[in-house]
């Protein structure tokens, strides 16, 4: 299967979900104009604000681009997880001296990989945090 028919069916596999989003938008859309005129035909100071509108055409680009994002992600439910390389930095004190990487045959800063810290005992959980 070539690389155009992949694209052409999760194009397919999308349109039906993006229409439905696009209807939704424009029902959003329909029911805050009637709220807008109604506070205008009864002369609301609180109708004297602008409305933004959600169908527009950026609108549109953002939805069609997080569910071609969601289509193409390397992750799927039920899927293996990724096996990405990461720096093993020993202890729990945070980095010890500086942090940087000795060598990869070295202790300090050894390169090995995410699920070498799974165990079937407990869960893996990452942090990706920041002492900043």
């Amino acid at each position: 299967m070539g690389l155009l028919s992949v694209d052409l069916l999760i194009t397919l596999q999308i349109l039906p979900v993006f229409f439905s989003n696009c209807l939704f938008l424009a029902l959003y859309d329909s029911v805050i104009l009637l709220k807008h005129m109604l506070l205008l035909l009864s002369r609301s100071k609180s109708a004297r604000g602008e409305w933004r509108r959600m169908l527009t055409s950026e609108g549109l680009r953002c939805v069609w681009n997080s569910f071609l994002l969601d289509a193409y992600k390397q992750v799927k439910l039920g899927g293996e997880a990724p096996n990405s390389n990461v720096i093993h930095i020993p202890g729990n004190s945070g980095g010890g001296s500086s942090g940087k990487r000795r060598s990869s045959s070295g202790k300090y800063g050894t390169e090995c990989h995410l699920l070498d810290f799974a165990n079937s005992e407990r869960p893996l959980v990452v942090n990706f945090g920041s002492a900043t």
